[in-house]
């Protein structure tokens, strides 16, 4: 019997070991990419693959264009597949739990985007987030009512860390 005690006390030392390990680790932000795109500027991005209410998938991408360290935009591009098409030029209403946080601005017509991309000035709603609480982003999608995408957290506290990205 007690083989079977110390078994069972190494097996939960060892447990508890690795419990704290995973619960003190640092998160991983293994999507922000940087891309040099001159010799004084820098595009920062993370993707990420979503599902709205209707369960058809967007892929999701903020970005940022650094020039002399100075932020020149920061921007959220919203792919919808397949052959989903966005009401340009309507602002896309942002909102964590019950409160709005705002509206980005539609900025579509300054690319030659299809029309299933929606292309927005985020700068202003990014700024306003001061926790990783999921957000609904309200996409105004051609001939459907309501159409939302929820961000989850893990999303979210990646936005803000490449907020802060240099």
């Amino acid at each position: 019997m007690k083989k079977y005690d110390c078994l069972r006390k190494i097996v939960t030392i060892i447990s508890l070991c690795l419990y704290l390990i995973v619960v003190n680790s640092p998160p991983a932000f293994a999507s922000i990419h940087k891309y040099p795109e001159a010799a004084d500027r820098v595009m920062f991005r993370s993707v990420q693959s979503l599902r709205d209410n209707e369960d058809k998938a967007w892929q999701v991408v903020l970005y940022k264009r650094v020039k002399s360290g100075v932020v020149n935009s920061l921007n959220l591009r919203l792919v919808g597949f397949p052959g989903t098409e966005l009401e340009h030029p309507l602002p896309l209403k942002v909102v964590a739990g019950n409160q709005e946080i705002g509206n980005a601005n539609d900025i579509w017509s300054e690319s030659d985007l299809p029309i299933n991309v929606g292309e927005y000035d985020f700068k202003s709603i990014i700024v306003k987030l001061e926790s990783n609480r999921p957000l609904r982003l309200n996409l105004p999608v051609k001939n459907q009512p309501e159409t939302e995408l929820l961000v989850p957290p893990f999303s979210v506290r990646e936005w803000r860390v490449l907020l802060d990205t240099n």
